[in-house]
């Protein structure tokens, strides 16, 4: 049985895959984590050659686009951990098509290109693009760009979720406030007995603080807008005298 990579055995006759000469020194710039990759590429020998490398560093190609239309689909079903875009496509440009795939199913895009300017830079920016790469890449630029992108998106995700969890921390607090105002002024509590009968109330309704005065304050709404009703209709049949 003939050898193959280190710790890889092969079948007597089994063929070496093209280009795997190269793996023994690539595969040394593999990261911990195997990303699953979107290649979109309307070149076909440059998406061969693309995907060869990935594949060697030990990513996931997981699918192929030729066009911008095709990697905003292909992103939105297959969910990759980065999207390899080269900007130069048909239908829509990698540009526009990353403006896309940021607004539906967003996720780290590096881009290829084969050439460098100011115009250029600025698209990627407003895209949401991470990083982008000249062709050809070597498999180190390529790695470095990868890892990079993956993790910058990353904390960007945590980012928003922190900022969702204080925004929603906020809103509660403003929720829990308005609904210790209504108990203040229909029973004439202090804040802090409006709070502590609030807590008494959830915690023998088996709600949260937030679900209560959520309650609270619907209620004071219904309320609110029957006597707006009920004042109404009394006032019809004066209106009615008084002509």
């Amino acid at each position: 049985m003939s050898q193959g990579l280190p710790g890889e055995r092969r079948l007597p006759g089994e063929r070496r895959l093209p280009g795997e000469r190269r793996l023994r020194g690539e595969r040394r710039l593999r990261g911990e984590r195997r990303l699953r990759v979107l290649l979109a590429e309307d070149e076909a020998a440059v998406a061969a050659s693309v995907a060869e490398q990935l594949q060697a560093l030990g990513h996931q190609v997981i699918a192929e686009a030729t066009t911008g239309v095709e990697a905003v689909s292909l992103a939105a079903r297959m969910r990759p951990d980065v999207i390899l875009m080269d900007i130069r496509m048909p239908d829509c440009d990698g540009i526009e098509a990353a403006r896309r795939i940021a607004e539906g199913s967003p996720a780290p895009v590096v881009f290829l290109t084969g050439h460098f300017d100011e115009e250029l830079v600025a698209g990627v920016v407003a895209s949401g693009g991470l990083a982008y790469l000249l062709k050809p890449a070597t498999s180190e630029q390529l790695q470095a760009a990868l890892e990079l992108a993956h993790a910058r998106f990353a904390e960007m995700e945590d980012m928003r979720e922190q900022i969702a969890r204080l925004n929603q921390a906020l809103e509660a607090r403003k929720l829990v406030a308005r609904a210790k105002g209504i108990l203040m002024q229909r029973h004439g509590l202090t804040e802090q007995e409006a709070h502590r009968r609030m807590q008494q109330e959830a915690s023998r309704s088996n709600l949260k603080l937030v679900e209560l005065a959520r309650v609270i304050v619907a209620a004071e709404q219904f309320i609110g807008a029957g006597n707006s009703a009920g004042s109404q209709s009394a006032q019809a049949p004066q209106r009615k005298e008084a002509t």
